[in-house]
């Protein structure tokens, strides 16, 4: 229940702020364990705002192992919007965890969760009103540990001045170790002697001791996956129930991150998928869950999964939600049973229009595998129809562009042929970012021009198709994207400055002011465009090679080199591709029995 004492301090501000909803705490689900019974208390930091946090569901893996432990507590946090934190300032009242409403200060250890380089800021000033120090070399032994996972770790090198350990990889187990480890030497060891000494664990890189690190890896079990968590008290952005189906993909994508740091391929058992989606949704009462996975439709059960589950969930008018369906795997029966309550609009992703220019990021489909499962969509009802694209991929050329409305123009007179009415087709085109950790790490990102030539170009030939819309990502967060992501520990002091100049929440549209970066960038003499476009060279040392995600170096160049002359890999649930992830991390990928 909430504290009354709470109330008394925050009803006012409360009453004020635009959702207080999102501050108050005390969800259906939450576990609200006692203070001050526990040996070690941990702070989960999502910084972005309540409903996008609380949708997350690596937090939610976090949040239910830790609490699950009996001498642990985790705690939530999610960033305030400005309103609040006005109100907070106002009032001179401090920002506080969700469900124990005690100081950030007063935890043990604070975890944040950086999904989004656009977040870097974020954090700065949770830590500004947790009165942290911003710096882990002005902290000592009575503040609490500054942790940091998710894909943004994959090159901690632009947060490492802020940040006091890094978890790389699956957070899982070696969350727990560094709490366990943290809790045994916090009245030992002076602070830079426990960083030092956690820096000893695999998966874990600690800035002062810049140790090389390998990532962990964790199996799917029943156990470590969590059946409830805390119900929002209004809709966030994916309010379901959530169960993992698959972890890493096979097909390696060579602009993919998410396929390459977390690998091997990990598929959890037909018979726990059932079992856990059924207690999921009996214990929050969602009407619709989610399968999760980088690739839904490769899981090897995938079919009888979903078949299992509607006829379990037949009579409650529970639905499921599927990410995008891959082409070449393209399911009739899998988009009827995923679309049982309801005809939804049917995601595909092509990602390039050219068959060359699939074959250079190794997308393995082919145009008529496109066409084919969109006419079949069509054929039985569904009438809406998304592709994703990327724009301004290594390589690409105009007649690259040219083959997205050719490839739209030849599913229109597949359509005529068959009789059948044009689909409205939605085309949600990104701008390639050059990420760590892929064949495409070395690789120029196209400046802002050459991007809005290349949008020009698209618009221009689009008029002919009336089914068609286009939505394109605004370039300019994708070049701030690739100067962050890229960057070595100098970038820290350009994201302390735009902290500085009141930079938060910068995933928000109306937050991210250009004309702050290039104020910033000009004071600075930073020319951001020519760094985020920078192709870096074959043999450079690159900031993130500190950390390792078991693909060689070697391998990841020389499907760069494969790149260029336009030649694809086989996916590696078809064949070994000998990356190096199973043999040097002596590992192997697990995959559901048939």
């Amino acid at each position: 229940m909430i504290d009354d004492n709470f109330l008394d301090k925050y009803s006012d501000i409360l009453y004020q702020t635009e959702r207080p909803s999102r501050y108050i705490g005390d969800e259906f689900g939450s576990y609200d364990k006692d203070f001050n019974s526990v040996e070690t208390k941990f702070l989960f930091v999502f910084p972005d705002k309540y409903e996008i946090g609380i949708s997350n569901f690596g937090h939610k893996i976090i949040y239910d192992l830790t609490n699950k432990k009996e001498n642990m507590l985790c705690d939530r946090l999610y960033a305030p919007d400005k309103d609040f934190i006005a109100l907070l300032e106002q009032n001179n009242l401090p920002l506080y965890a969700l469900e124990s409403k005690r100081k950030p200060i007063e935890f043990d250890c604070i975890g944040f969760g950086l999904q989004y380089e656009l977040s870097y800021t974020t954090v700065l000033k949770i830590l500004e009103l947790s009165g942290i120090p911003l710096f882990s070399k002005e902290r000592d032994n009575s503040h609490p540990l500054i942790l940091a996972g998710g894909p943004c770790t994959s090159n901690p090198k632009p947060m490492s001045p802020f940040i006091d350990v890094f978890i790389i990889g699956d957070g899982e187990d070696v969350n727990i170790e560094v709490l366990e480890k943290f809790s045994k030497l916090k009245t030992k060891l002076k602070r830079r002697e426990i960083l030092l000494e956690l820096s000893k664990i695999q998966g874990v890189y600690v800035p002062i001791a810049n140790n090389y690190t390998t990532k962990r890896i964790a199996q799917l079990t029943f156990e470590n996956h969590p059946i409830s968590s805390p119900i929002p008290h209004f809709a966030s952005v994916q309010d379901r129930a959530v169960v993992e189906l698959r972890r890493g993909c096979g097909r390696l994508c060579r602009f993919c991150q998410a396929s390459h740091i977390n690998l091997p391929i990990r598929e959890r058992k037909k018979e726990d998928v059932v079992k856990l989606a059924q207690h999921y949704v009996k214990n929050s009462g969602y009407s619709e869950y989610s399968l999760l996975s980088l690739s839904s439709n490769d899981h090897t059960n995938i079919e009888i999964i979903l078949s299992e589950l509607n006829c379990h969930f037949a009579n409650f008018g529970v639905s499921v939600s599927l990410p995008s369906q891959r082409a070449d795997k393209f399911s009739l029966e899998l988009a009827k049973l995923a679309s049982a309550q309801k005809k939804a609009t049917v995601t595909i992703a092509p990602e390039a229009g050219t068959q060359r220019q699939r074959d250079i990021i190794n997308k393995n489909l082919s145009q008529e595998q496109i066409i084919n499962a969109t006419i079949s969509c069509i054929k039985n009802g569904w009438n809406k129809i998304k592709y994703y694209f990327v724009i301004g991929l290594p390589f690409e050329t105009f007649d690259d562009l040219k083959g997205i409305v050719d490839l739209i123009e030849q599913v229109n007179a597949a359509c005529r042929q068959e009789g059948l009415k044009y689909p409205l087709i939605t085309c949600s085109i990104s701008v390639f970012v050059p990420k760590p950790h892929t064949p495409f790490q070395w690789a120029r990102q196209n400046t802002i021009s050459e991007i809005d030539e290349k949008i020009s170009f698209l618009k221009g030939l689009k008029e002919k198709l009336r089914n068609v819309k286009f939505n394109f990502h605004n370039p300019k967060v994708s070049q701030i994207e690739s100067f962050f992501t890229r960057g070595d520990e100098n970038i820290a002091a350009f994201i302390y400055e735009l902290y500085k100049q009141g930079a938060y929440l910068e995933s928000w549209d109306e937050n991210l002011d250009f004309d702050l970066y290039s104020k910033i960038a000009k004071k600075m003499n930073i020319d951001i465009e020519k760094m985020a476009s920078r192709e870096f060279l074959e043999d450079e040392i690159l900031p993130w090679d500190v950390i390792s995600y078991g693909v060689r170096k070697q391998w990841l160049l020389d499907e760069y080199k494969k790149a260029k002359k336009a030649i694809a890999t086989i996916p590696c649930e078809i064949k070994c591709n000998n990356c190096g992830v199973c043999a040097d991390l002596k590992t192997n990928k697990v995959l559901d029995k048939k």
